[in-house]
């Protein structure tokens, strides 16, 4: 196992403060039958670097906050398994691109791309707008290098 030093967070308490204010989601923990390919996995395909360090005395990758807005880690994790946690979904850049990587890093592609669609008052289907961000959004479910299913979130 490689482990990387915790970087020192250099932002301003007023950042977290508005993170805090607008994110009701403040940590994530997904589990990883095998750390270091799971770390991989996501720093690829949220293109981004990943420490690794102990905590709750497990291996632990943690996500970077300041550079993918997540706080959360990946845990190494024998008595959690796999799959069976709240589904995520992750903003990235192209889909294509990361549907591409996840695959290439033993993920697997559950669901195609589709466009988020919505129901207006009166019924009618429309497109636009949607609830993650109030702009046209594309969703795939897939599954990441550990078994987990997480669903993948672009605008193209």
């Amino acid at each position: 196992m490689i482990f990387r030093k915790v970087s020192e967070k250099k932002a301003t308490v007023k950042r977290d403060e508005i993170v805090n204010r607008f994110s009701k989601l403040t940590w994530i923990e997904i589990p990883a039958n095998n750390l270091n390919r799971a770390v991989i996995f996501y720093e690829k395909i949220l293109k981004t670097k990943m420490d690794i360090t102990i905590l709750y005395d497990k291996p632990t990758g943690v996500f970077n906050k300041y550079q993918t807005g997540i706080s959360g880690c990946i845990v190494q994790s024998t008595d959690s398994p796999a799959g069976n946690g709240i589904k995520l979904v992750f903003f990235v850049d192209v889909m294509h691109e990361a549907i591409k990587l996840a695959t290439l890093y033993k993920g697997e592609l559950i669901t195609e791309p589709f466009i988020l669609k919505q129901k207006n008052e009166i019924g009618d289907t429309i497109i636009g707008s949607n609830l993650i961000d109030n702009q046209i959004g594309y969703l795939a479910e897939i599954k990441d290098s550990e078994g987990n299913n997480i669903y993948l979130y672009s605008h193209s």
